[in-house]
């Protein structure tokens, strides 16, 4: 690895003479996992596991509120349109879609702290 110095030239760092990755190895075997480390990469998954299923709410949440919005445009032309009943069955079927999503939200909630994730759903 190199860095940039003024005159427009590279120079190499010290480190840089071991191979790639030594130093890492050399670390892992001086120090075997210790109970503490252990208990850190528990607590990293559980993180990153809670994380994971925040995002997957919110995109949830984003998707149920666009199509919530564009029901609601279609039925805003359902009196001005000639075709009404195809408009309705238009609406219906979205509005199913939203179900769905509603529904994926509620399976995602199962045996969870609602409140913990109550930021990533939005009201729409």
């Amino acid at each position: 690895v190199f860095y940039l110095i003024g005159s427009g030239g590279f120079k190499k760092r010290k480190h840089d003479n071991f191979p790639h990755g030594q130093r890492r190895e050399e670390k892992e075997n001086v120090n075997p996992p210790s109970a503490l480390m252990m208990s850190f990469k528990s607590f990293q998954l559980e993180l990153d596991t809670r994380h994971d299923k925040y995002e997957r709410l919110v995109k949830l949440s984003r998707d149920i509120t666009i199509e919530s919005k564009r029901t609601i445009f279609l039925l805003h032309r359902f009196t001005s349109a000639p075709n009404g009943e195809e408009i309705l069955s238009e609406s219906e079927v979205k509005l199913d879609g939203v179900r769905r999503k509603i529904k994926q939200v509620a399976q995602e909630l199962i045996g969870e702290d609602m409140y913990q994730f109550h930021r990533a759903i939005s009201p729409g």
